[in-house]
């Protein structure tokens, strides 16, 4: 009974930082799938927005459980090679324009860790060219 009582709380810790471990894990190929989901559909859209890009991304993270991404935590910018000119008209072969999404998530512990972060910030851009 006394090795039952010193090493349940031992696994118990153990388990419970597993599953937060492997839930930091799902959540953070969830933002990259997401960030890749929303930039693919702006970059192959005929008339793509950025509303339509964000949305697609949301969807993409949200799959996930316990996932609870917010369209203002995407952000969707167009700009020429250099990442900082605007595009002007349709894009040519000697004047591309890239869309980048970028997601920004906080994410928390299940359990308020003592000694140990318990929460974090998963950050991903995806830049593709636009075909329009």
């Amino acid at each position: 009974m006394v090795e039952l009582a010193l090493a349940l709380p031992l696994l118990a810790f153990a388990l419970l930082g597993g599953a937060d471990l492997a839930r930091a894990f799902a959540l953070q190929i969830a933002v990259e799938n997401g960030s890749r989901a929303g930039a693919e559909s702006y970059a192959i859209d005929s008339s793509p927005t950025p509303a339509e890009a964000k949305t697609v991304t949301v969807n993409e993270i949200n799959r996930t459980p316990t996932a609870n991404v917010q369209p203002s935590d995407v952000t969707v910018t167009k700009a020429q090679a250099d990442g900082v000119s605007p595009c002007v008209g349709t894009p040519t072969v000697s004047t591309p324009c890239f869309v980048s999404v970028t997601v920004v998530y906080n994410w928390t512990t299940i359990i308020a860790w003592p000694f140990v972060p318990n929460s974090g910030t998963f950050n991903r851009t995806t830049t593709m060219r636009t075909f329009y």
